[in-house]
């Protein structure tokens, strides 16, 4: 395509739901690609970090098939970042391995891979840092802003701390480390960028595209052009696609070639130049009186943001203050800090860093359970949040069914126990684990203009009512769940609806798909664009002679027949009235409705070798009235293995020199089908006023209490606690050393 083209595209996709995606029809960025565009690479840093002291572009230049290269001097003022704008798109001072230092454009792969290689680049190797006490000390900044490499402070304090400390008798505490792991996701990224005389359609998966509108569209508009977002199907992603360099690579070679351009990440480069979870240092302890009363929690974190800040912050700050609001402490204090280093940059994977402050608060409850003698359940229901509370950190609690996740998961235990007795043995054992989880929808700190969903309903010149939202498909049922939510309202065949999902041409401002939102938000504005609907079919209904009791269906034909199909469309909404931006502590309502969780597991542990292996896995749900239990389901299951990957394997292994040593699925061991085990999902009836007809959200909450449910499980099998993840053979073996607990054939050498 050139400049030529005609001014307007074709109209958007339908987006694929589950079916379609299982039946291979889903069309993802590259099945869009087609045969002549140009392609687009880039020229990575070796180092970990290094400044450019010269680039020489002419070699390059001069292959054949080379069509142009962009430099950090093309993107002179642009830095990315949307909670700290610090990455440059292509940079003079490479602060990771696999840093975009160049970009190259070719009219195919062989004349790109020559062109990259050809380039001339010269390094002056700078003290690198590659994990955050090695960044404390080290006596240069990685960003000059930031003289201490402390991208991020927080600090909340709550409650009365010195009273509080006065009522403790025992306290519990511990050091934890939580590991940074890449988003494992099936489609690696990928960018398409179509050009229509003036105006630049950048196709690419991604949570958001109107907020990558706005933020590009700014950008694009200082060269004299204009920009749309197209999100096609997207082959996963768990909290990696947002805002990226490639992005502004390709769009700048689409503007300056006039010609449409492509780049799909080899798998390494994705990678080496993706996103991680954050990986974290949690020092916590907690205190408790005689009788089980939770009265005070101290929290230090130490967080990896990696080389530059994506969600790095908000991550922070929910990985230091959200568990705690599962449990009515008295006191509460937490501090914590987003340190840069010279790794991958962070960036929010589902669960949003409750997963890894869960890992140690819930090892840490169990804890105070023995030493208390109390049943690790029973402690967890004494102080367990009840429906009205409102936590130490503002959050309104409506519907709450963490006490029914509880009683479901130690009837399951009980019942495993009696049913199943484990024959342990000196070098097999057996034991059982709970942890428990909460996870807000949304947050109203996101976008401090407004937390709001909108939906538009259209009926096409053929009678196909047409569902217009900025959501998008992440891989959650999205599309099912607006067809079925609309469908069912108005009394339509699911066969008459088509969904365009993340086309900013054409479909009202979304936020996008993130914080487990999509479901709640978008949900609801369905339901009220549905209601606004039926109001307007039932007035032209009128006006055209028939009954105002219509059916929906009926007046859509009767407006095909009467050509007067355009004057079907609304638009409808939902924003909560009753949540607030919280302030830098991070205290306020920040969400409409709250879930919780617990989880129980069995484990086996082969003490000669460290080998975990989870037997039986059980998960409780409060996620209000669920709106399709197979999909629910599916996202509970999900999760699960996710989180055993997490818990027990996956790890991004980094050289002294910066260098991932495992970038690829064969080495970093993510869970596939062959780690699946036994899991019965289990979800409490609780019913949401501020839900679509009572639902809450299920996406994010299943992982969050994986790895420490089976750390607890480990612990009750050999009495070794576990202090950092993954908990892989060898390092479980090692704790059972440190504890003496062998079997007779293995010593500590």
């Amino acid at each position: 395509m050139t400049g030529e083209q005609p001014a307007t595209s074709s109209p958007a996709p339908a987006a694929a739901g589950v079916p379609d995606r299982a039946r291979g029809l889903a069309r993802y960025t590259a099945d869009l690609i087609p045969p002549g565009t140009v392609l687009v690479g880039l020229a990575r840093s070796p180092y970990a970090h290094a400044r450019v002291s010269s680039i020489d572009i002419q070699a390059a230049l001069k292959i054949p098939g080379v069509l142009a290269a962009l430099t950090p001097a093309d993107f002179d003022d642009i830095a990315l970042g949307h909670q700290g704008a610090d990455e440059p798109v292509l940079t003079r001072v490479a602060r990771y391995v696999g840093d975009g230092i160049v970009a190259v454009a070719a009219s195919d792969q062989d004349a790109l891979l020559r062109g990259i290689e050809a380039l001339h680049i010269d390094y002056e190797i700078l003290p690198h840092a590659c994990s955050v006490d090695d960044a404390l000390a080290l006596d240069q900044p990685l960003h000059p802003a930031f003289l201490d490499n402390v991208a991020r402070r927080f600090s909340a304090e709550r409650g009365d701390w010195e009273a509080a400390q006065k009522r403790v008798s025992t306290w519990v505490e511990g050091t934890f480390q939580t590991q940074a792991v890449p988003h494992a996701y099936l489609e690696p990224r990928a960018t398409l960028v179509r050009v229509y005389d003036d105006r630049l359609e950048l196709v690419t998966g991604t949570h958001f595209p109107s907020v990558l509108a706005e933020t590009y569209g700014e950008i694009v508009a200082g060269w004299g052009a204009r920009l749309e977002v197209v999100t096609p199907d997207i082959g996963g992603s768990f909290g990696a696609k947002w805002e990226h360099p490639t992005h502004l690579v390709c769009l700048a070679f689409a503007h300056r070639l006039r010609r449409d351009v492509a780049m799909v990440l080899p798998r390494r480069d994705d990678m080496i130049s993706g996103r991680t979870r954050v990986a974290m240092r949690i020092q916590m302890r907690i205190g408790a009186t005689d009788d089980g009363e939770l009265i005070a929690k101290e929290t230090m974190i130490w967080a990896d943001n990696g080389a530059y800040t994506g969600h790095g912050p908000s991550v922070t700050l929910a990985a230091a203050i959200r568990m705690d609001n599962l449990y009515r402490f008295s006191a509460l204090n937490a501090q914590a800090q987003l340190i840069y280093t010279n790794n991958v940059p962070s960036e929010c994977f589902r669960g949003f860093g409750s997963p890894q402050s869960a890992f140690a608060q819930e090892q840490l409850i169990d804890e105070l359970a023995e030493q208390l003698r109390i049943d690790p359940i029973e402690l967890r229901r004494r102080n367990a949040v009840q429906p009205g509370d409102t936590t130490l950190h503002g959050w309104q609690v409506g519907s709450c069914g963490f006490n029914d996740c509880l009683d479901a998961i130690k009837d399951r235990i009980q019942t495993h126990r009696r049913e199943n007795p484990m024959a342990t043995s000196d070098r097999y054992r057996f034991g059982y684990g709970i942890a428990g989880a909460t996870h807000a929808i949304s947050n109203r700190g996101y976008d401090h203009r407004f937390d709001r969903d909108m939906m538009s309903l259209a009926v096409e010149p053929n009678g196909v009512l047409r569902i217009e939202s900025g959501e998008v498909e992440i891989g959650c049922g999205t599309v099912d769940l607006f067809a079925g939510i609309v469908a069912d309202h108005l009394e339509l065949d699911r066969e008459r609806i088509r969904l365009v999902l993340g086309d900013t041409a054409t479909v009202p401002h979304g936020l996008g798909c993130f914080a487990s939102r999509t479901a709640f938000f978008g949900g609801r504005a369905a339901l009220d664009a549905s209601r606004r609907f039926a109001q307007l079919c039932g007035r032209l209904a009128i006006d055209i002679g028939l009954p105002a009791d219509t059916a929906i269906a009926s007046v859509i034909e009767a407006a095909v027949t009467a050509n007067r199909t355009m004057e079907l469309r609304v638009t409808g909404s939902y924003e909560p009235d009753h949540v607030t931006v919280p302030d830098e502590s991070g205290y306020g309502n920040i969400s409409p409705a709250y879930t919780y969780a617990t989880h129980g597991c069995c484990v086996r542990v082969d003490t000669a070798t460290g080998l975990t292996t989870v037997v039986c896995y059980w998960a409780a749900h409060d996620t209000g009235q669920v709106l399709n239990p197979q999909r629910a389901r599916g996202q509970v299951v999900g999760g699960v293995v996710q989180g055993l990957g997490f818990a027990l394997a996956e790890t991004t292994l980094v050289d002294d020199r910066g260098h991932m040593q495992n970038p690829g699925y064969l080495d970093d061991r993510v869970a596939t089908f062959a780690d699946a085990v036994p899991i019965e999902c289990i979800f409490t009836p609780t019913f949401e006023k501020e839900g679509p007809r009572g639902a809450k959200t299920i996406a994010e909450p299943p992982i969050i209490p994986v790895a420490a449910c089976v750390a607890n499980a480990i612990y009750d099998a050999t009495g070794a606690r576990q202090w950092r993840l993954p908990m892989t053979p060898e390092w479980v073996w090692r704790s059972l050393c440190a504890k003496g607990v062998l079997a007779p054939d293995r010593t500590a050498d």
